[in-house]
């Protein structure tokens, strides 16, 4: 039976604890100046990496300050809060606050996508300090003066529908990590922030409590919970 995921070389397996595996569904790997994850299997997307040297990252640090995350974490004249990002996946509202000039730490329960997450901040020369491992443990166990400002939720929810037009990045989250508990982590983030917490949600999809207020994007809002 072909493993899971596997690593291509043996210090990715030692790091990770992967096997060596060929034949594996999904396979970790260097390429292109990369730290990469590919999947193996016929029709699959192409492979899955962090890239901060975007058109989209550059786009959303030009925009700065006017950015719907930018507004619902507080971000304006000189104020800049302390954000724990408690969902980071492949780190991009991470970043985007972090080069705003928040700081910012990204907790992300899965040592693989968080390794993906590592490289990428690694060769964007991003100082964001990334943590692997349960976000609601993580929470319950600062103490006050580390509590921060802002905490930032983006749970992944299970999946209603089927669609080819689901992104790359999302198909491999969904398969790999499958969806987060919200509500425990809500409960989590309202006892620990100090000021607020933000919830990103799909546009249309129902909210985890009625928000103090709301932002609106294109496709996605933040839900902006006052504590």
């Amino acid at each position: 039976m072909n493993a899971r995921v596997s690593a291509a070389e043996p210090g990715l397996a030692d790091a990770l604890k992967l096997p060596l595996d060929p034949h594996a569904y999904f396979v970790l790997e260097h390429a292109h100046g990369r730290l990469q994850l590919r999947d193996t299997r016929q029709g699959a997307p192409g492979p899955l990496c962090v890239d901060f040297d975007s058109v989209d990252a550059e786009r959303r640090r030009d925009a700065g300050r006017q950015l719907p995350l930018a507004r619902a974490v507080g971000v304006k004249g000189d104020a800049r809060p302390r954000v724990l990002d408690a969902t980071a996946g492949l780190g991009r509202d991470a970043y985007t606050l972090a080069a705003l000039g928040c700081e910012v730490t990204a907790v992300e329960r899965s040592p693989l996508i968080a390794a993906l997450l590592r490289d990428g901040l690694e060769r964007a020369a991003c100082e964001l300090r990334l943590v692997v491992g349960d976000a609601c443990d993580y929470m319950a166990g600062l103490d006050e003066s580390e509590r921060p400002d802002v905490v930032y939720l983006d749970p992944m929810f299970p999946e209603r529908r089927k669609s080819a037009a689901v992104k790359k990045e999302m198909r491999y989250m969904q398969e790999l990590l499958g969806p987060d508990d919200a509500d425990a982590l809500f409960a989590a983030a309202l006892k620990c922030a100090k000021q607020r917490v933000v919830v990103k949600r799909p546009a249309h999809a129902p909210q985890l409590a009625k928000p103090n207020h709301t932002l609106e994007g294109k496709t996605v809002r933040f839900d902006v919970y006052v504590v």
